[in-house]
Protein backbone atom coordinates (compact mmCIF):
# COMPACT_ATOMS: atom_id res chain seq x y z
CA UNK A 1 0.00 0.00 0.00
CA UNK A 2 3.10 2.27 0.55
CA UNK A 3 4.64 2.07 -3.15
CA UNK A 4 0.91 3.41 -4.18
CA UNK A 5 1.96 7.14 -2.96
CA UNK A 6 5.30 6.76 -5.06
CA UNK A 7 2.81 5.00 -8.10
CA UNK A 8 0.23 8.42 -7.77
CA UNK A 9 3.64 10.43 -7.64
CA UNK A 10 5.02 8.98 -10.35
CA UNK A 11 1.38 9.49 -12.33
CA UNK A 12 1.63 13.22 -12.02
CA UNK A 13 5.01 13.68 -13.13
CA UNK A 14 3.46 12.04 -16.31
CA UNK A 15 0.73 14.23 -16.63
CA UNK A 16 2.65 17.15 -16.01
CA UNK A 17 5.41 16.41 -18.79
CA UNK A 18 2.46 15.22 -20.93
CA UNK A 19 0.88 18.81 -20.45
CA UNK A 20 4.18 20.42 -21.00
CA UNK A 21 5.03 18.21 -24.03
CA UNK A 22 1.37 19.86 -25.71
CA UNK A 23 1.89 21.99 -28.80
CA UNK A 24 0.55 26.10 -27.99
CA UNK A 25 -2.24 25.85 -30.09
CA UNK A 26 -3.87 22.66 -27.93
CA UNK A 27 -2.31 23.97 -24.78
CA UNK A 28 -4.16 27.60 -25.32
CA UNK A 29 -7.61 25.63 -26.09
CA UNK A 30 -7.56 23.96 -22.89
CA UNK A 31 -6.41 27.25 -21.09
CA UNK A 32 -8.99 29.11 -22.57
CA UNK A 33 -11.61 27.26 -21.43
CA UNK A 34 -10.55 27.27 -17.90
CA UNK A 35 -10.09 31.33 -18.70
CA UNK A 36 -13.78 31.23 -20.19
CA UNK A 37 -15.27 29.04 -17.14
CA UNK A 38 -13.91 31.86 -14.80
CA UNK A 39 -15.17 34.61 -16.53
CA UNK A 40 -18.41 33.14 -16.60
CA UNK A 41 -18.42 32.03 -13.03
CA UNK A 42 -16.79 35.85 -11.88
CA UNK A 43 -19.58 37.70 -13.91
CA UNK A 44 -22.21 35.59 -12.18
CA UNK A 45 -20.55 36.80 -9.14
CA UNK A 46 -20.77 40.37 -9.98
CA UNK A 47 -16.78 40.42 -10.29
CA UNK A 48 -14.77 42.44 -12.41
CA UNK A 49 -11.38 40.42 -13.60
CA UNK A 50 -8.91 42.86 -15.23
CA UNK A 51 -5.83 41.87 -17.01
CA UNK A 52 -5.55 38.18 -18.89
CA UNK A 53 -6.75 35.61 -17.51
CA UNK A 54 -5.67 32.97 -19.64
CA UNK A 55 -2.18 34.13 -18.47
CA UNK A 56 -3.05 33.95 -14.73
CA UNK A 57 -4.83 30.30 -15.02
CA UNK A 58 -1.64 29.02 -16.68
CA UNK A 59 0.73 30.01 -13.74
CA UNK A 60 -1.64 29.01 -11.09
CA UNK A 61 -2.16 25.85 -13.43
CA UNK A 62 1.59 25.28 -12.87
CA UNK A 63 2.02 26.43 -9.77
CA UNK A 64 -1.23 24.24 -8.17
CA UNK A 65 -0.02 20.91 -10.49
CA UNK A 66 3.66 21.20 -8.50
CA UNK A 67 2.18 22.00 -5.59
CA UNK A 68 0.04 18.66 -5.32
CA UNK A 69 3.56 16.95 -6.14
CA UNK A 70 4.96 17.96 -3.85
CA UNK A 71 2.19 16.87 -1.37
CA UNK A 72 2.55 13.27 -3.14
CA UNK A 73 6.34 13.40 -2.49
CA UNK A 74 6.28 14.46 1.15
CA UNK A 75 3.89 12.13 1.89
CA UNK A 76 5.91 9.29 -0.44
CA UNK A 77 9.12 9.85 1.70
CA UNK A 78 6.92 9.98 4.79
CA UNK A 79 5.09 6.15 4.27
CA UNK A 80 8.61 4.63 3.62
CA UNK A 81 10.12 5.86 6.74
CA UNK A 82 12.56 8.37 5.49
CA UNK A 83 13.75 11.10 8.33
CA UNK A 84 12.32 14.30 7.42
CA UNK A 85 15.92 15.95 7.01
CA UNK A 86 16.92 13.27 4.61
CA UNK A 87 13.47 13.12 3.01
CA UNK A 88 13.52 17.34 2.85
CA UNK A 89 16.65 16.71 0.44
CA UNK A 90 15.40 14.40 -1.71
CA UNK A 91 12.18 16.50 -2.28
CA UNK A 92 13.53 19.53 -2.79
CA UNK A 93 15.98 18.44 -5.23
CA UNK A 94 13.38 15.97 -7.30
CA UNK A 95 11.09 18.88 -7.32
CA UNK A 96 14.29 20.93 -9.08
CA UNK A 97 14.64 18.66 -11.49
CA UNK A 98 11.40 18.18 -12.68
CA UNK A 99 10.71 21.83 -12.65
CA UNK A 100 13.62 21.83 -15.09
CA UNK A 101 13.20 18.56 -17.26
CA UNK A 102 9.15 20.35 -17.84
CA UNK A 103 10.52 23.37 -19.03
CA UNK A 104 13.24 21.62 -20.86
CA UNK A 105 10.45 18.92 -22.49
CA UNK A 106 8.07 22.26 -23.19
CA UNK A 107 11.20 23.90 -24.86
CA UNK A 108 10.76 21.42 -28.21
CA UNK A 109 6.92 21.70 -28.09
CA UNK A 110 5.93 24.06 -31.05
CA UNK A 111 5.26 27.39 -30.03
CA UNK A 112 6.26 27.13 -26.32
CA UNK A 113 9.43 28.61 -24.92
CA UNK A 114 11.50 27.76 -21.36
CA UNK A 115 11.29 30.15 -18.82
CA UNK A 116 13.43 30.58 -15.65
CA UNK A 117 10.65 32.29 -14.19
CA UNK A 118 8.31 29.07 -14.85
CA UNK A 119 11.17 26.86 -13.09
CA UNK A 120 10.90 29.06 -9.96
CA UNK A 121 7.03 29.11 -10.61
CA UNK A 122 7.09 25.53 -10.48
CA UNK A 123 9.66 24.94 -7.84
CA UNK A 124 7.97 27.59 -5.32
CA UNK A 125 4.85 25.63 -5.81
CA UNK A 126 6.45 21.95 -4.25
CA UNK A 127 8.49 24.14 -1.78
CA UNK A 128 5.14 26.45 -0.32
CA UNK A 129 3.39 22.74 -0.57
CA UNK A 130 6.52 21.07 1.78
CA UNK A 131 6.39 24.04 3.87
CA UNK A 132 2.64 23.18 4.47
CA UNK A 133 3.49 19.62 5.48
CA UNK A 134 6.07 20.24 7.69
CA UNK A 135 4.17 22.66 9.61
CA UNK A 136 0.98 20.44 9.64
CA UNK A 137 3.41 17.53 10.89
CA UNK A 138 4.49 19.86 13.67
CA UNK A 139 1.23 20.90 14.58
CA UNK A 140 -0.09 17.18 14.77
CA UNK A 141 2.98 16.45 17.53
Amino acid sequence: MKYLWVFLTACLVGIIYYNSSLPLKQSSEISGWFAALTQLLAQHLDIHLAGDVEHHIRKMAHFCEFALLGLLLCHSFSVLGVSNRTATGYILFLALFAAVLDEYIQSFSPGRACRVTDVLLDFSGVFCAWLEYRIWQWCRR
